[in-house]
């Protein structure tokens, strides 16, 4: 009998309590984004967090399990279904391009078949949904997945992106283009969408949310975040307060950062206006 795989939204709560009362028990959870697990001979059932309730097991009980909760089949995404059969893909994602503090972080992932579905298994989904004490947490389990060749972060701290003479799209072009490279061919290239975004590789294209769509870019994203978390906790450690994330809720810092007279090029992006503010007068 073939094993199926159903995605289902809007179940029944009260029947999945009513499984609970048969065959079906409770097992533990794998990772933080699944709410509930339930099990029997043939059939795995995962709650997860975000509402989604996936069945896995024997075609005819998976179906059947599947009428009895009801709820709505979620429809394939064909782009994600395209990445599953493709062999290899490399994503790409930044962070701190828009914070004032710090320089830039670009991270490159490359994953096969079962690498990705090993990252999946463990929850590796968009980063800006996940919160940075589980971004540093997940972020050392997909080291352990990929292994050391198939990821590969390349970082500017304030002070080498104060040196770059030229655009930041220019940079950061740059950036992603050196650190896939670094990992080699790949079958499909995926660059989460950024104005002016260019990189000139075999098979590269660029996607609005890529993140969400492509599992190798949300492992990047995730390892990127966790590279940028710990070089804003650096800067804090050297300018003697906790260095803020983000542009808006930066003023205080840049004058504090002054009142030290600490070098500025040294903590933040002297090209952002907010710092021309402070430190042009």
């Amino acid at each position: 009998m073939t094993d199926v795989w159903i995605s289902l939204t809007g179940v029944d709560e009260k029947k999945i309590e009513k499984l609970l009362e048969g065959e079906f028990k409770t097992t533990p959870i794998t990772n933080l984004y699944e709410r509930r697990r339930l099990k029997n001979e043939d059939v795995l059932i995962i709650q997860y967090t975000s509402g989604k309730t996936v069945i896995q097991g024997k075609e005819k009980y998976a179906q059947f399990i599947a009428k009895f909760i009801g709820g709505k089949i979620k429809d394939k995404d064909p782009k994600k279904e395209d990445t599953k059969n493709t062999k290899t893909i490399i994503g790409s994602d930044e962070t701190l391009k828009g914070d004032t503090f710090g320089g830039m972080v670009v991270t490159a992932v490359k994953a096969d078949k079962d690498t990705r579905k090993r990252l999946e298994d463990i929850g590796v989904k968009d980063s800006k949904t996940i919160t940075d004490k589980d971004i540093i947490k997940l972020a050392i389990k997909i080291k352990d997945i990929l292994g050391k060749d198939n990821y590969c972060t390349y970082e500017k701290t304030p002070e080498t992106y104060n040196q770059h003479i030229g655009t930041t799209t220019t940079l950061l072009n740059a950036m992603h283009t050196r650190a896939i490279k670094n990992l080699g061919d790949a079958d499909l290239i995926m660059i989460d969408q950024y104005p002016g975004a260019r990189i000139n590789l075999k098979n590269a294209k660029t996607e609005t949310k890529a993140e969400s769509n492509y599992t190798e870019v949300a492992a990047a994203s995730i390892l990127a975040r966790d590279a940028g978390l710990k070089q804003i906790d650096r800067l804090s450690e050297q300018a003697g307060f906790k260095v803020p994330k983000g542009s808006t809720h930066v003023k205080s810092a840049l004058k504090e950062l002054k009142e030290k007279d600490l070098d500025p090029k040294l903590f933040v992006k002297m090209n952002f206006r907010n710092v021309k503010k402070v430190f042009d007068n």
